[in-house]
C-alpha cells in the first residue's frame, strides 16, 4: 500500500518505535494525498522535484492541513544528484497554509514567503542549512554537503519548543544530532507539510524519494 493514515506502527529508518503514522511514502508509486506545483513528475518510483536543468522550480504538499502542536517524527530521504559544476541550488522543507504555489526559484529552492516553519538544505556554493523562522531566516549553517542522497529524521518536542534534525548517509539513524533547535514551536493552526526545490543558472536532479510522519 503506498502510504497508511493515523494507524499505529512502527517508524524510523533504522530503528523501531510505537506511534501514530499519519501518512507513510516507503516510495511514490503513488501519489494519492499530494498536491503537485510544476513538479517534474515520478520518474521509476521516485519523485522529481527538478530536473538538471537551468531556471527549473517544483513543489509537492500534502493534501489536507493538520496541526503540528504534539510530538513528532518526520523522515524522508532525498537525493540531489547530477547536474551542472557546482550543481543548484538544493531544497526546503516547509509548513505552508496553502497547498498549490510554487515557491522561489534558484537559491530560494521553492520556499514560500509565508511559512510557519522551514529549513532550505542548500547546494551550489551555499552549502548550507538555515531554519525559516515564520520567514525570518536564522543564522546558517555552512559546511555542509547536501548533494548527495541522504536520509533524514526530523524530531519536534512541543512541551520543550525544540527541533532536532539528524542526518545520515545510511538507514540507520544517527545517534549525534546534526541541527539542534529552540524555540522552535507549533501553534494550534493547521498546516500542509511540503517540499520544494529549484534550479537557476546551474542545476541538479531534486529527488524525494520517501517521507513518513509519526505523531509520538
Amino acid at each position: 500500500m503506498p502510504f497508511v493514515s493515523s494507524v499505529e506502527g512502527t517508524y524510523s529508518f533504522g530503528r523501531a518505535k510505537t506511534g501514530t503514522i499519519e501518512f507513510n511514502y516507503p516510495n511514490f508509486a503513488s501519489t494519492a494525498g499530494l498536491s503537485q506545483v510544476s513538479t517534474a513528475g515520478v520518474t521509476d518510483n521516485v519523485l522529481y522535484l527538478t530536473t538538471a536543468v537551468n531556471g527549473d522550480t517544483g513543489n509537492v504538499y500534502r493534501s489536507t492541513a493538520i496541526p503540528y502542536n504534539r510530538n513528532f517524527t518526520f523522515e524522508w530521504n532525498f537525493e540531489c544528484v547530477g547536474g551542472s559544476t557546482p550543481p543548484a541550488d538544493g531544497f526546503c522543507l516547509q509548513w505552508t497554509t496553502t497547498n498549490n504555489t510554487n515557491g522561489t526559484a534558484g537559491g530560494g529552492v521553492g520556499l514560500l514567503g509565508t511559512t510557519a516553519q522551514a529549513f532550505t538544505f542548500l547546494t551550489y556554493t551555499n552549502n548550507s542549512f538555515t531554519w525559516y523562522k515564520a520567514s525570518v531566516a536564522q543564522t546558517p549553517v555552512t559546511g555542509q554537503d547536501f548533494q548527495r542522497n541522504l536520509y533524514y529524521w526530523a524530531d519536534y518536542n512541543h512541551s520543550a519548543s525544540t527541533m532536532k534534525i539528524y542526518v545520515s548517509t545510511t538507514t540507520t539513524k544517527p545517534v549525534a544530532v546534526n541541527f539542534s533547535l529552540t524555540g522552535f514551536s507549533f501553534g494550534s493552526a493547521s498546516y500542509y507539510i511540503g517540499f520544494g526545490a529549484a534550479t537557476g543558472g546551474a542545476n541538479a536532479n531534486h529527488i524525494l524519494r520517501s517521507m513518513k510522519l509519526t505523531f509520538t
